[in-house]
């Protein structure tokens, strides 16, 4: 629990605060200021619970509670875990058949289970639950996505690096794309523009002009997560690119010849690791040694964010 206040203090400094209301949450706004924390950690965590998406720890009799069933002087700062994340798979398992009725819609995962629009997980028969939907709701739906926006979130929609790839755009799947921790859906661009879909492109997508008005006319259907494994594969040997972790935020050092000396590291240090030790002394104002200035992360890009398993 330490680690992960740590890791929540951290991430305050170098972000804005933003609301902790997710039917307001918008995922391209998201620079880590909350820790994401899986489906996993939070059903095998016996004081965690989920309130509409925002993970607690305070005690109650079930794990998934409405605002309305909590006492709202326990959902303070003090209690606050972080932001409960559905992976892309995770999200497909809950179809209302056995289990809760779960869409994705602009990166918020949504429960329909008390819909009876969604009853059985199907939506008179156009839309099926367990499925990210934006694309479908906003273009090819009367009511939008704000007619899902009417219940309740359930938590923010994530993909791992490995189920990114399977988006390649290739055998009829959708092409999304990674871009600064945020996932795109491009599908439906025509022509859909020749990206390296499937992957995290910030430095790629950086280099192509007229990126972002193409990002623009795309959407943003979730975030990109690493966990300690999926880190290290970005070491600069294993893979091109190479990528660490400060708290809960992932950052591109590909192209920062000096990023060891920044972050006051010795010459042999190595890509895909955590260096959040490097500001532990800052954080905990019992500074006795040398340490880099926080301000030095500004100067990496963002490319994913921790999930805390």
């Amino acid at each position: 629990m330490k680690n992960i206040l740590v890791l929540l203090s951290l991430s305050l400094l170098v972000a804005t605060v933003f609301s902790l209301n997710l039917a307001q949450f918008n995922v391209k706004e998201f620079k880590g200021q909350y820790p994401l924390i899986s489906l996993s950690r939070l059903l095998q965590t016996d004081e965690f619970v989920s309130v509409e998406g925002v993970v607690y720890r305070i005690s109650a009799p079930k794990k998934f509670l409405t605002r309305a069933e909590v006492d709202p002087k326990l959902l303070n700062e003090s209690n606050l875990v972080g932001i409960l994340a559905i992976n892309i798979d995770e999200l497909s398992t809950f179809t209302g058949k056995g289990k809760q009725a779960l869409v994705a819609a602009n990166g918020i995962v949504y429960d329909v289970t008390p819909s009876r629009h969604w009853a059985g997980g199907d939506h008179k028969n156009r839309h099926k639950a367990g499925e990210e939907l934006t694309h479908e709701l906003v273009r090819n739906s009367p009511h939008g996505v704000g007619k899902i926006a009417n219940v309740k979130p359930f938590g923010v929609l994530v993909f791992t690096v490995e189920q990114l790839a399977k988006f390649n755009g290739k055998n009829r799947a959708k092409s999304y794309i990674a871009f600064q921790g945020v996932v795109y859906d491009l599908s439906h661009l025509r022509p859909v523009p020749n990206y390296p879909f499937g992957t995290e492109a910030t430095s790629e997508l950086l280099k192509i002009p007229n990126y972002a008005d193409t990002l623009s006319r795309s959407y943003a259907i979730g975030l990109l997560v690493f966990d300690e494994k999926s880190l290290g594969v970005f070491d600069g040997k294993q893979s091109s690119k190479e990528f660490i972790k400060v708290a809960n935020i992932v950052y591109e050092v590909t192209n920062v010849p000096d990023w060891r000396e920044k972050l006051h590291l010795e010459a042999d240090a190595v890509a895909g690791k955590d260096y959040t030790s490097q500001f532990e002394c800052e954080l905990e104002e019992t500074c006795g040694h040398d340490h880099p200035d926080s301000d030095v992360l500004k100067e990496f890009k963002i490319v994913g964010f921790e999930l805390v398993k």
